[in-house]
This record gives C-alpha cells, sequence and structure tokens, in this order.
C-alpha cells in the first residue's frame, strides 16, 4: 500500500498549484512548528524523537526495544554490560492439556447449573448475588474444572529465546550515551573508556551497535573500535530455573517441565560460534504427571550465533550458560539467527509464490500444519544464515535495513506543532513494525518481547475482549494494511476451533469465537469457563478489522478470502439471538465484559449493549460484503431484518440525563474496566460526528459521565471521545505521560479503585508484566483527530482541542484514499487525495459554508463536484491524485 514516487511527485506538483491559488485559505505564517514543503519525510520526523539515555539502564523495562515484526530485542544497559534479550512472535512453549475438554458441558446444561445456583442463592436470602459460577459451591466446582488446564498450568506460554551478555570491566569501562534511532531501529551505546579519571576525548570513545535486520531478522552488534571484554554469554531460558542474588541457582527436577535446552560452543582462529536448541512438545503431561509421547504437532527453535575474533570456550553447564573468554582486546561482531520450523517453510512458500496474487495478500499457515524433517532442523537452517550474512560488513546489513525502514516510513507521515503529540505517533509506530509483518504469527498480550516469567501474564495469549483487536485499529488509516495480515492469518486459524465450539457446544450454526487462544496446534477452546465463555460480543469483535481491510482497500480479491469467516461469525449470532413479543432481536443471555458474571436469574445478563453494537457492524458488514460478491442471497434477507430489528441500547436516567447502560438492569455509576457503555461508538461505529445524530447527545452524556478505573482504556477511551468530536489532547497527553515507561512504551496503569480493585490495589500491578503491545495503537487517536471516514464521508481535522498546527501525508480513508491535509491551527490550508480504485468520494467541506472545488492533477481540469445533505461527492479514477479547495 506504498506510495509510489510518481504519487508523491504528483502530490508535490499539486501543492505548488494549491500555494499558487488565491484562497481564504492561504498560508499566513500560523504553521510555524509545520514544514511548509511539498513532500514530508516521515524518517526524517521519526529521527527528531530518538530515545536518549545517559545513565545505564539495567532494567528490563528501561531496555530499547528493537525488531523487525518478527524477532524482538530489548537491549537493556548496565554498569558492568550490555544484555540483549530476545525473542520472537512464533516461539513459544505450546503445551496444551486437551483432557479438560471432557469436563466441558453442553450450553443447555450449563443453563440449568445456572439456574440452580439462582435458586440456591435467593434461599441464602442474595437474590442480588452477582458471579454465581464462583459463590456458589457446585457452580464454582464446575467452573474450576474447566479452567484447570489454564489457570492450573503457566503453559501455553511465549518463550524467551535467551540473552547475550556483553560484559566488561567497568573499572576500565563506563558506559554513557545510549540511544535509539526509530528512523532506522538502530541502537548506539558509547563505552568510555577510564581508570579512575575522566579522559573524554575521541580515542577514548568506542561506540557499541545493535539492530535487528528487517529482512532476515539477523541480530547484530559490533564496535566501531577494539575494545577490552571479560566475556560474552549466551543464557538460555531453562524452564524451572530460578536464580537468587547471591548464588547462581539450579533447576527443580519435575515431569512438567520443557525439556532443557541443548546448547554447544565451539572456536575456529577467527571466530567462535554457539548455538541453543529447545524442544517444544504440543502436548502436556497427563492429570497424573506421565509425559505424553512426542506428536507431528511438535515444534522447536534455534538460535545460532557467531561471535568474530579470538575467543576461548569457558567450562559450563552443557544444558545451560555458554561462555566465551576474550583472548585479546578485539573488535566485537556478533551475528546471531532465531529459526523455527515456520521460518523455513516459509522461506519455500514465498520463493514459489514470487510472482502470484498470493503474496500480496500474505501466506497464511494452519496452526496445524504438520512440519517436514527438513523444517524441524531449525539449527541448520540458522547456521546457514549465519554463515552467509557473517559474509557482509555489519554497516552494509545495517545500510540494506534502514532502506527498508525507509520504505516502511514512506508509506505515510505526520507534522504537529505539539512535539509530545508527534513523538507519540512516530514512538508507536516504530514499535508496532516491531512486532506486525506480513507472514509472520501474530503477537500476544506483551508481543515479541520478553524475559524469563516477563510477558507471561494469562499465557501471553490473544484476549478477545479488546486487546488482540486493538493492535490492529491504526494501521488502516496510518496506510499500513500489510501490518494486519497476521490477525487475517489468526482468524484463519481459530475458524475451526470457533466453528466446532458453535455446533459441539451451543448446537448452533456457524462460528463463536472464543476469549482466550493460543499460536498452538491444540484444536480445542482455551477457556470455556463462565462467564467468559458466553461473552457474545468477541464473535463480531474478532472478525471485525477483517471487513475493516476490505472497506479500506476495496480490494476484491481479498473479500473472497475472508468472507466466509465473516459469514460464519454471522450465521452464529443470526442463530443464537432471540426474537421476543416485543418483534425484536435480544441477547438473552448473554454476558457484560468482567462486569457482573453470572446473576440470579439473568438479571444483569440481558442485552449488552456491546453485543447489540457489534452485532448491528457485523450483519450491515456481511448484508454489503455479500453484494459484492453477490452470494448468501437468501439469508441476506435474514441478516438485515435481524439489524433493522435488533433491541434497543439499554439506559437509564442520570444526574446529568439519559446515559447507556451496559446491561439492561445495570446500576448507574459502576466503575468499569473499559468504555463498554459507548459500544455504539466504538467499536460498534453506530454513532458518531455526523452519524445517527439521534444519539448523539446520549452519547456525549455517557462519555462525560462514565467511570473507568484504568489500565485498560489508554486508547479506547481516547478514540472514543475523539470520534465524537470530544477530545481533549492536553487531557490525552497527560494520560499517556501518566503510563509510559521510560523506552518510550505506554504501558497498563490502574487510575482508580473502587470498582474491581480495592483501596491498597497496587496502581503499577500491570506495568511490569510486559510491554502491552495494545497500546501501540495509540496513532490511531490522533488519525482520528486529523481524519476520520469510518461511516463512508471523509471529514479532515474533525477533532482540533488543543491539537495545534498540524499535517498528515498519505493516511488511508475508506474507499481506498490516500488522504494529505494541513492544518495551521484555526483552519485547513491545503488538502488532496489519491485514488487507488477509482471510487466515489464523498467528503464533508472542511470549510464551514463553502462547498469544494476539485482539480484532477494530470490535466488540472476541474471535476464536478455533486453536494447532498452536507456531503460534497465526485467520481475518482484509478491512480489519480485531486487538489481540494473551498469552491
Amino acid at each position: 500500500m506504498r506510495t509510489s514516487r510518481r504519487e508523491f511527485l504528483q502530490t508535490s506538483a499539486l501543492a505548488s498549484l494549491a500555494a499558487g491559488h488565491s484562497t481564504s485559505v492561504a498560508s499566513d505564517g500560523r504553521t510555524a512548528g509545520i514544514s511548509t514543503g511539498a513532500h514530508l519525510n516521515a524518517s526524517e520526523i521519526a529521527r527528531r524523537h530518538m530515545i536518549v539515555r545517559d545513565t545505564p539502564s539495567p532494567s528490563f523495562f528501561d531496555g530499547m526495544l528493537l525488531g523487525n515484526g518478527d524477532v524482538g530485542v530489548c537491549v537493556v544497559v548496565r554498569p558492568d554490560a550490555l544484555a540483549i534479550h530476545i525473542g520472537k512472535d512464533d516461539c513459544w512453549d505450546i503445551r496444551v492439556s486437551e483432557d479438560v475438554a471432557d469436563h466441558v458441558l453442553p450450553f443447555r446444561e450449563v443453563l440449568q447449573l445456572w439456574q440452580r445456583a439462582s435458586e440456591d442463592a435467593k434461599k441464602m436470602g442474595k437474590p442480588d448475588m452477582q458471579y454465581l459460577e464462583t459463590r456458589v459451591p457446585f457452580f464454582r466446582e464446575y467452573s474450576e474444572k474447566v479452567a484447570s488446564s489454564y489457570d492450573g498450568k503457566k503453559w501455553p506460554r511465549p518463550w524467551p529465546c535467551g540473552t547475550i551478555w556483553i560484559n566488561w570491566d567497568p573499572t576500565w569501562l563506563e558506559p554513557s550515551q545510549h540511544t535509539l534511532d526509530l528512523a532506522s531501529g538502530l541502537f548506539t551505546l558509547t563505552l568510555r573508556s577510564w581508570n579512575g579519571m575522566h579522559v573524554d576525548n575521541e580515542n577514548s570513545r568506542v561506540q557499541c551497535f545493535v539492530f535487528v535486520d528487517w529482512e532476515t531478522g539477523l541480530i547484530s552488534a559490533s564496535t566501531d573500535k577494539a575494545l577490552p571484554l571479560r566475556s560474552i554469554v549466551y543464557s538460555p531460558e531453562i524452564d524451572g530455573f530460578h536464580a537468587g542474588p547471591f548464588e547462581s541457582g539450579k533447576r527443580k527436577e519435575a515431569s512438567e517441565l520443557l525439556p532443557a535446552p541443548e546448547t554447544s560452543a565451539n572456536v575456529s582462529p577467527d571466530f567462535a560460534e554457539f548455538s541453543s536448541f529447545q524442544y517444544f512438545p504440543a502436548l502436556g503431561p497427563t492429570s497424573d504427571g506421565q509425559l505424553p509421547p512426542s506428536t507431528d504437532k511438535d515444534r522447536n527453535f534455534s538460535l545460532f550465533a557467531r561471535v568474530s575474533g579470538r575467543w576461548s570456550v569457558e567450562p559450563a553447564d552443557p544444558s545451560s550458560e555458554v561462555h566465551l573468554k576474550s583472548d585479546a582486546q578485539q573488535l566485537l561482531r556478533i551475528d546471531a539467527i532465531v529459526a523455527t520450523p515456520r521460518d523455513s517453510l516459509l522461506r519455500r512458500m514465498l520463493e514459489q509464490h514470487t510472482t502470484t496474487p498470493d503474496r500480496q495478500n500474505g501466506i497464511s499457515i494452519p496452526q496445524t500444519h504438520v512440519y517436514s524433517a527438513q523444517d524441524l532442523d531449525t539449527k541448520t537452517f540458522a547456521r546457514v544464515q549465519v554463515a552467509e550474512l557473517a559474509k557482509s560488513e555489519p554497516r552494509t546489513i545495517q545500510h540494506n535495513s534502514e532502506s527498508k525502514w525507509n520504505e516502511f516510513w514512506s508509506h505515510s507521515a505526520v507534522e504537529f506543532n505539539d512535539h509530545e503529540l508527534e513523538r507519540i505517533w512516530y514512538e508507536n509506530q516504530y514499535f508496532l513494525a516491531c512486532c506486525l509483518r506480513p507472514n509472520k504469527v501474530a503477537p500476544g498480550l506483551f508481543a515479541n518481547w520478553s524475559a524469563g516469567d516477563i510477558g507471561t501474564s494469562w499465557h501471553g495469549d490473544y484476549h478477545a475482549d479488546y486487546n488482540c483487536e486493538q493492535v490492529y485499529w491504526g494501521v488502516f488509516s496510518s496506510n499500513h494494511v500489510e501490518q494486519h495480515l497476521p490477525f487475517v492469518e489468526l482468524c484463519e486459524n481459530l475458524l475451526p476451533i470457533a466453528t466446532k465450539f458453535a455446533a459441539e457446544h451451543f448446537g448452533l450454526p456457524g462460528a463463536m469465537f472464543p476469549v482466550s487462544s493460543y499460536p498452538a496446534p491444540s484444536q480445542i477452546v482455551a477457556y470455556p469457563v463462565p462467564p467468559w465463555a458466553y461473552q457474545f460480543g468477541m464473535t463480531p469483535w474478532m472478525v471485525q478489522s477483517l471487513w475493516w481491510q476490505y472497506l479500506y482497500t476495496q480490494d476484491k480479491d481479498y473479500l473472497h478470502r475472508v468472507y466466509p469467516i465473516l459469514r460464519e461469525a454471522a450465521q452464529f449470532i443470526a442463530a443464537y439471538v432471540k426474537r421476543s413479543e416485543d418483534k425484536k432481536y435480544h441477547f438473552s443471555p448473554t454476558v457484560s465484559s468482567e462486569n457482573w458474571g453470572f446473576t440470579v436469574d439473568q438479571r444483569l445478563n440481558q442485552d449488552s449493549i456491546l453485543d447489540l453494537a457489534l452485532t448491528q457492524f457485523l450483519l450491515k458488514a456481511v448484508v454489503d460484503a455479500s453484494l459484492v460478491l453477490a452470494v448468501d442471497e437468501s439469508v441476506r434477507v435474514r441478516w438485515k431484518e435481524i439489524c433493522e430489528n435488533l433491541a434497543p441500547y439499554p439506559t437509564a436516567t442520570g444526574f446529568e440525563g439519559e446515559v447507556w447502560l451496559d446491561v439492561v438492569n445495570a446500576p448507574l455509576g459502576h466503575i468499569q474496566n473499559i468504555p463498554v457503555t459507548l459500544a455504539p461508538v466504538f467499536p460498534g461505529e453506530q454513532v458518531g460526528i455526523g452519524l445517527n445524530l439521534q444519539y448523539s447527545e446520549i452519547a456525549k452524556r455517557t462519555a462525560r459521565t462514565i467511570s473507568l478505573e484504568g489500565g485498560n482504556d489508554l486508547v479506547l477511551q481516547p478514540l472514543i471521545r475523539a470520534r465524537l468530536g470530544m477530545l481533549d489532547l492536553e487531557w490525552f497527553k497527560q494520560e499517556v505521560r501518566y503510563c509510559r515507561l521510560p523506552n518510550g512504551v505506554a504501558n497498563d496503569r490502574v487510575r482508580q479503585s473502587g470498582g474491581r480493585y480495592g483501596q491498597s490495589v497496587d496502581f503499577d500491578f500491570m506495568m511490569h508484566m510486559g510491554f502491552w503491545c495494545e497500546n501501540f495503537s495509540l496513532p490511531a487517536v490522533l488519525n482520528e483527530c486529523m481524519m476520520q471516514s469510518y461511516a463512508g464521508s471523509i471529514r479532515v481535522f474533525p477533532n482540533t482541542h488543543n491539537l495545534g498546527p498540524a499535517r498528515f501525508e498519505n493516511l488511508r480513508a475508506v474507499g481506498a484514499f490516500l488522504v494529505s491535509a494541513t492544518f495551521d491551527g484555526d483552519e485547513v490550508t491545503h488538502l488532496s487525495l489519491y485514488s487507488e480504485k477509482g471510487k466515489t468520494a464523498k467528503l464533508v467541506s472542511p470549510w464551514a459554508g463553502k462547498g469544494l472545488r476539485v482539480l484532477r492533477g494530470r490535466d488540472r481540469e476541474q471535476v464536478q463536484v455533486a453536494p447532498k445533505y452536507g456531503v460534497e461527492s465526485f467520481d475518482t479514477q484509478a491512480n489519480e491524485t485531486y487538489l481540494i479547495t473551498p469552491a
């Protein structure tokens, strides 16, 4: 979806043309902090936001994050060492204990347990009891039994690929400034040599460079000068190993542990090599502790590294660390590759598909794929790659990698007069690029950065009640559609599990998507537990972005690929909803996410606003998709009828007036974990600026009065406010600052007690679980302030409260348009549009009371504009640019 040089030149020409027109939008100097050139260079702007540290940063959560969308590296600087913590999106302990599936009752029997629990609660004199599934003994026993695989096991979980330690003598070498260049992913550490006295000159400084090669995932560390090092140590992750502060620690012996990694090292006159191989069985131990046999679904990973120069191998436990001792003062160069069976298979598949259309929309590999012996030989695959890459100089590899980063940054650009807003956009675009990549595995909760148990809370899994979806909220408008492809593959992999659960558990057609899942070959629902397994909004939420990708690209071939998933989701929802005497379709029963659980007589389990809003979205999507593809005419009628007759959103009257509730009968003022009561605005996309205005006041009133506990709403709450045109960007910056770590990552942090959290809760308890990649979607908030198109009409700068002068280039709009615009702090001074597919463009004039004048870029001819109900429409031609000025 990258814009070509020709298209940029067209934009430049149109910008020059715009400057020559005498209109009321000519710049008067109020855009002092915004460049006035024809083209924004995102790489140069990203480099302005280099992350700089002047003191050691010994904590994992201080570390600088590197990656190529697959391999993730966290670089930590200690006074005595540099640590390279390594992770990878598809390196997982994939063990699953599937015997839990035998205990899962059909839904009709769960309903019977629910009714029995309701009667017991009333007999106890507690008719308002919530969370019956945990508070009534026999129901709790069932819930614990079906949760035993998830709650009682630490696996599945992301598996760290180990740490490379570069050790020096701190009495001779002192780390000083270290930086991360967001434009290129290059980490630079300056080391100063000293012996009790500082002599700060060029001869006393050595620079160490670390980067992850964009194309190959090579982890490269090198220096520009020779330096004295104590050692290089590779520490693999070892299941059951825990070291204390004053001893080396030891590995406990237990049947549930993964096999120990196999490490090795050897030296030659010019270099040393070391490797680590970790075997991943697909099945966990049985309930009696017996290890299961190996299966054809087992996996592994290998790390292979070459260290240039003269080294000797220090004695070490062959199942644990590798120690290399330096034999001389010498240049440092480390080349390391992490390889999985998927990498080997993917390379062959890409070679076979280089000229086919399949490559544009990515390659999908089922989680149940049986890898060949060749693919499972990851050590050979990694060794061959390292040997080949070691032939090139690190500077050459880094230069080539930087060119790929430049290509990434060329997709779109923004510039703000407000440096902090600009930093938020570029930092998080960088983090997304580090953990999202076409043809690679979708990141879990904490992406591809882990060490020890960091990054394993909740198994580091895919949470479908906002977490895994949120990562992708901004990739379309930021014009990085390719970053969505890992999620498409995830949905394809989950479809068999979802259809099986719908059929076997509910006795219904279609697909019921689970709240939790893993990138593992298991085909059971990971968490079939009340109330989590009965959040029906998870199904439309999981598939929502599949439709978005079509809307933003108009790619019909892609729609053919994902339509079956959308259809199965719609089939399940259409079969589950019930038509009542009021002629409306209801969700009865259902569950409001993380609020009430199962309640007595289903009092708080009717018509979740999230279910209703997302069902409207899904059913409209499948109706439109079936029309585009000319399929499913008979069921289309049913989908449309349900969509038009869904139950109304639940409401109540508060001190400011009527507001939305999360479910029927919910109490006012409840402290929510996410702004679920605003689901009609987002993710439902049923209400917003110029969309369903009859709900505008209740939406804004609900947004003003909602109470949120924090920790889970850093993106969702401001995005909703932007969609309503009521986001104060000063407030937004404060919220991001509150959650920001020293390395730029905005993590999850509690804001208030009184809801689920007690008065003495540690407000930071989520901050050090890992890097919450869901918050990398923060650019989506800023994009929605600069341009909104989800309702079908493009609005530029619809939310400018404390925005200041700003400019964007090639943000993507629904209809396959790339839009560029400039705002001087008061009004829009430039607006142009590039049409990829030749669709009709619909814009709301940013100039109040004025229509639009449209010039075609190719010949500067004026294009006819048709105004209707405040929307200006004009036909476009594919691969053509248009300049838009006030009429």
